[in-house]
């Protein structure tokens, strides 16, 4: 039985449809050198540029012409070794458009025999290159991300190196230099006895006590500005109940911290408060310094607030500079308030135990 004319495919038009349709470049290309194309939709004008017509028998070009030429070789050897194969490839590659810019492509086909038997190559082309540039643009942005986390790490690893050596130097100092201090003064002072006892003049060996007992202060005070033994020892609450002691003018504390923090937490906090309270005493001419340091949650909270003239900003000094860069290797951050006139209001937040931070004797 005959079909109706009605019915009978039009495979032609159906083509042209496909053709025009389709949101890739559909063509058919023999297998020769440079796989001169039978067809190519029309789609190949919007990627290359130029019209399909100029594709057709390699009428005036052919497309492996516009390959990017770095690419041709691998393109060229990747679609033999699939067609020899019998698998359908998909490539990747450039190609130079009229204008001369680049877009990337996928191309996708496989080995076919045309209806005069001879083979052939069926495929379709399509136009990633947003795609290539948002991948792009990802793996730089990780690459980035990579790169400042790296330098955030080696920062952190320069600050806890810097803090332990510190340690070692207050550690030395306390054993050696101020012991050996010590001991001499304690010898001046029982010849200064024993000569007061013979009723000599002990004027000279009190002068040189007076003087040593003077220099052995300072040691200390460089001692604790190195590295307080007490932030070792005992951690930061009672380090800054002495911070606050020594102070030059008054400090009232409130702190509500029972528990050690990570070593480099406690140090950058300690160290933010010292510097605060210099501030305070020797640029702010304030009359009096509060000092609060509160846990909440995952972070620990330290605010420095004075009644002096203000005007100190992050950029001034390269203590602060350094507090913030010493916040930011333990992942917190620093903010200064600090109007003419108004006080200065130093507030330090910081997570209790930084990210990625071993586990250390003294930390919870």
């Amino acid at each position: 039985m005959p079909i109706p004319p009605s019915v009978v495919p039009d495979v032609e038009g159906f083509l042209r449809s496909l053709l025009r349709n389709v949101p890739g470049a559909v063509y058919r290309s023999e297998v020769d050198d440079e796989f001169a194309m039978q067809l190519m939709g029309d789609e190949i004008e919007r990627i290359t540029g130029h019209p399909a017509s100029d594709f057709a028998g390699n009428a005036r070009r052919s497309f492996h012409s516009v390959v990017h030429p770095d690419d041709r070789d691998r393109v060229q050897r990747e679609t033999r070794a699939a067609l020899e194969s019998g698998e359908a490839f998909a490539l990747e590659y450039r190609i130079v458009t009229a204008t001369g810019g680049v877009r990337w492509v996928l191309d996708r086909g496989l080995r076919a025999v045309d209806a005069l038997g001879r083979e052939c190559v069926d495929g379709i082309i399509f136009d990633i290159t947003a795609r290539r540039s948002a991948e792009e643009a990802r793996r730089r942005s990780e690459a980035e991300a990579a790169r400042v986390g790296e330098l955030e790490a080696a920062r952190a690893r320069i600050i806890a190196a810097a803090d332990d050596a510190r340690r070692h130097i207050e550690r030395d100092l306390h054993d050696g230099a101020q012991q050996s201090l010590v001991a001499v003064a304690l010898t001046l002072r029982l010849a200064e006895r024993r000569l007061e006892a013979a009723q000599l003049d002990a004027s000279m060996v009190a002068a040189a006590r007076a003087e040593l007992e003077a220099a052995l202060g300072e040691l200390r005070e460089l001692a604790r500005g190195i590295h307080p033994a007490i932030l070792s020892d005992r951690g930061l609450a009672e380090a800054l109940r002495a911070l606050a002691g020594r102070a030059p003018l008054p400090v009232e504390l409130e702190c509500d911290l029972a528990e050690r923090l990570d070593p480099a937490v406690e140090a950058a906090l300690y160290f933010c408060a010292s510097e605060a309270l210099t501030n305070a005493a020797r640029h702010a001419r304030a009359t009096r310094v509060a000092v609060r340091l509160h846990a909440s949650g995952p972070t620990v909270a330290l605010e420095v607030e004075d009644d002096g003239v203000g005007g100190a900003a992050p950029g001034t000094g390269s203590g602060l500079r350094g507090l913030d860069d010493r916040l930011s290797a333990v992942g917190g951050a620093l903010e200064i308030d600090s109007a003419a006139g108004r006080g200065t209001r130093v507030h330090a937040r910081v997570p209790r135990r930084p990210a990625g931070a071993p586990n250390t004797p003294g930390a919870t």
